[in-house]
């Protein structure tokens, strides 16, 4: 059955923390770690196991270490880092390994840049750890792990794991570690610096609430930035949703000005088929006839060409004799003698 455990309450073997070169990468600080001690039971009860120790085997061990690589390391500001957090998370395990003395170690970095303040607070109290031998002031590291147990043959209150996934681990003070001989230290090949303190209990008591005032300060703008983030996705979706309306609109009018513009060629085409067929059918003249002048006379036909005798349009006879004199052209004198036909038959029927 697997167990959630996270290794908490014991100290460590002092080591500093150094930062990495100048050279290094900007946001990568590399730390290595003892993380806990193999064939032995903790020194204290894991969260998890009951109030009772555990205790990992070097085969266990070399089975189920590497998945501890590419989990993160945390750290609880908000308890005075000692405890785990693990929503905070500071750093990454790039490497899990078991040494020849009976340590399960790691390898990875901090993200430097992003985290300053917990390298400079590592720094500052491995510092007064190395120079005052305050080994509660030392920074270590505590597993966090599911895990498979089962009651130790050899000793009653010890658990043995059988199999383990490696879940995290968390950057702490040394007293608060499960195992008390891990440590928590930082590569770095610069010359070791000599570390100045001159501070009291108090003044530290002061640091240290300090921390706590500005990690829960960080928590607040941490919402008020999300809170703003939340309303730009909102006016960025307002101003999307007004863009693809005013797009549509847009689209909308092209499409209704090429509908109008369709429909009056199509009108116009069917206006020139017409013309066409009417051409064909023969029902359309390219010169349209003279409207009927209904009160012209037979004389008034013939006062275009000049003057003529009244007496010479009294009837049809004299009038075609009229237009023949005149040597018009054959059509011409055709349409007068018709129209003048068509008069004199209006005298004769009156």
């Amino acid at each position: 059955m697997l167990k959630t455990l996270k290794l908490s309450n014991q100290t460590m073997r002092v080591q500093d923390f150094k930062l990495s070169d100048a050279g290094a990468h900007p946001n990568k600080v590399p730390f290595k770690c003892a993380l806990f001690a193999v064939d032995q039971p903790s020194d204290g009860s894991p969260s998890g196991a009951g109030g009772k120790k555990i205790r990992i085997s070097s085969e266990v061990c070399d089975q189920c270490l590497h998945t501890f690589v590419g989990m993160a390391l945390n750290i609880d500001y908000a308890n005075g880092m000692a405890d785990h957090d693990p929503r905070f998370k500071v750093a990454v395990i790039e490497k899990a390994y078991r040494s020849l003395d009976g340590y399960a170690w790691i390898d990875g970095y901090i993200y430097a840049k992003d985290f300053p303040d917990v390298v400079a607070t590592i720094r500052y109290y491995n510092g007064l750890a190395a120079e005052y031998s305050w080994s509660e002031y030392q920074f270590g590291a505590s597993l966090e792990m599911e895990a498979s147990v089962v009651g130790a043959a050899d000793l009653e209150d010890v658990l043995d794991v059988t199999d383990f996934c490696g879940t995290g681990a968390a950057i702490l003070f040394a007293e608060a570690a499960a195992y008390r001989t891990t440590s928590f230290a930082a590569k770095n090949n610069k010359p070791k610096e000599e570390v100045v303190n001159d501070m009291t209990p108090e003044q530290i008591k002061a640091m240290e609430d300090g921390m706590k005032l500005l990690q829960e300060s960080m928590t607040s703008i941490t919402a008020s930035v999300q809170s703003v983030v939340t309303e730009v996705g909102s006016i960025k979706s307002d101003l999307t949703s007004m863009k693809a309306a005013s797009a549509e609109a847009e689209q909308k009018s092209v499409e209704e000005q090429a509908a109008a513009d369709l429909k009056a060629a199509n009108d116009k085409a069917e206006a020139l088929e017409k013309e066409l067929a009417d051409l064909k059918a023969g029902k359309t003249t390219l010169t349209p006839p003279e409207p009927e002048r209904k009160t012209v006379s037979a004389a008034n036909l013939l006062s275009k060409y000049g003057k003529v005798e009244e007496t010479s349009t009294t009837d049809y006879k004299s009038f075609c004799a009229s237009v023949d004199a005149l040597n018009l052209p054959s059509s011409e004198s055709m349409k007068l003698k018709f129209q003048a036909k068509a008069k004199f038959a209006e005298k004769e029927s009156v």
